[in-house]
């Protein structure tokens, strides 16, 4: 199976970024006429947030971004195997570069808190040419498959831990050392304890704490980063951007924190609505008291 994955990679890296979009663009098509269901997430997210749009305000949200979705596979590709230089030349713009030199010149580490949006493997890319990098990654289900993840996300020599008790350890130690710690902050904490209930597009959200606890290691500064795309005729090109979160971000009250941390992350969502990964459960485990809004009906 792990050269089954080797060899399907390979030939998605052979797509030029033109293709992947119009590849992408019919696959959306076709989630949706399957009525798939990361078509089916993808809605519920988008009426459950967006309410007062219209009917094909939100069709037009759902299908750009399962558009979007589609390109991740072909891009995780060819960060696995197209030359670096290639891959760095697409980048288009960058923003807030001086705010990550001088928080990492300090030497205290830097906590990066990246929501799922854009092109976010990208960042590994971008990172590791410049900064020693540290971060967490949830192992695939299909475990032949983790060899291939793990390659792409290292390729530039940042240091990868799995969830759990010995990852958490490894990326503690990585603060201690001042590195770039990157956490996914918008996924939905698991265990009694790892979040806080917030709001996310006016929506009840648990939120996670676990930046909260990392950023306690030390005195990180605290940035959000992200990498969406640009897409043209000639294909793909990727913006990067840093900037400073929600100063309640570092509030010792959870509450404010959850608020800091969802705001900012609302706030690159909101650079391209499409972009952000409405094909993720987000509004989960809100206690039993709240309907289950992704129970089939």
């Amino acid at each position: 199976m792990a050269t089954f994955f080797r060899w399907s990679f390979w030939l998605l890296s052979l797509i030029p970024p033109r293709w992947a979009v119009v590849i992408g663009r019919g696959f959306a098509r076709l989630l949706i006429f399957l009525n798939a269901d990361s078509y089916r997430v993808s809605k519920i997210n988008i009426d459950h947030c967006f309410p007062h749009k219209s009917d094909q305000q939100r069709a037009q949200i759902v299908f750009h971004s399962l558009a979007q979705t589609a390109l991740l596979p072909i891009e995780f590709a060819h960060l696995l195997h197209r030359p670096i230089d290639a891959l760095m030349a697409q980048i288009v713009s960058v923003e807030g570069e001086d705010l990550l030199r001088d928080a990492w010149s300090e030497g205290n580490g830097v906590l990066m808190l990246m929501p799922h949006f854009g092109c976010w493997e990208f960042m590994s890319l971008y990172l590791g040419s410049d900064y020693t990098v540290s971060a967490l990654y949830t192992p695939p289900n299909l475990a032949s498959l983790e060899p291939t993840i793990l390659q792409a996300r290292e390729r530039q020599g940042a240091t990868l831990f799995p969830t759990g008790a010995a990852g958490l350890r490894g990326l503690v130690r990585g603060m201690k050392q001042g590195h770039v710690v990157v956490l996914l902050p918008d996924q939905v904490p698991t265990g009694e304890g790892g979040g806080v209930m917030s709001k996310f597009f006016a929506q009840d959200a648990l939120t996670m704490s676990l930046a909260k606890r990392i950023a306690k290691v030390g005195q990180p500064k605290i940035i959000m980063g992200c990498a969406w795309r640009t897409i043209d005729k000639s294909g793909i090109g990727y913006n990067i951007s840093f900037v400073l979160p929600e100063t309640g971000i570092s509030s010792s009250d959870d509450e404010v924190y959850a608020a800091a941390l969802n705001n900012s992350v609302q706030k690159i969502a909101e650079k391209d609505l499409a972009q952000y990964q409405w094909t993720y459960k987000r509004f989960r485990r809100l206690g039993p008291d709240k309907a289950d809004i992704y129970r089939r009906q």
